[in-house]
């Protein structure tokens, strides 16, 4: 069976709204960009979230987020994560640190 992946590019505003908490910068960011793979000769698909992974030396968060979607998930898609959650979530990494 053929499979097409596409990267997608990770959509900047999410970016944005999470570098604009802050001390964010103290913490260890990383972005995945999605994919969508396409199985060929058929209506099958997959869209793989884009992740967002912040950390400090020993705990960690990771945060999931779709294409046209501004919303955050955590890891189960269980809960959608609000900015002002993810900024208390930041600070008590932050915390973490400094003790």
């Amino acid at each position: 069976m053929n499979v097409s992946i596409e990267l997608l590019e990770f959509p900047l505003c999410i970016k944005n709204k999470i570098l604009r908490i802050k001390n964010i910068t103290k913490l260890n960011i990383e972005y995945i960009a999605g994919k969508n793979i396409v199985f060929n000769n058929s209506n099958l698909g997959l869209n793989e979230p884009h992740k967002i992974i912040i950390s400090n030396d020993k705990n960690k968060i990771v945060l999931l987020c779709y294409d046209d979607d501004t919303n955050l998930y955590d890891e189960e898609l269980s809960r959608t994560i609000t900015i002002n959650e993810l900024t208390k979530i930041i600070n008590t990494l932050l915390e973490k640190i400094s003790n």
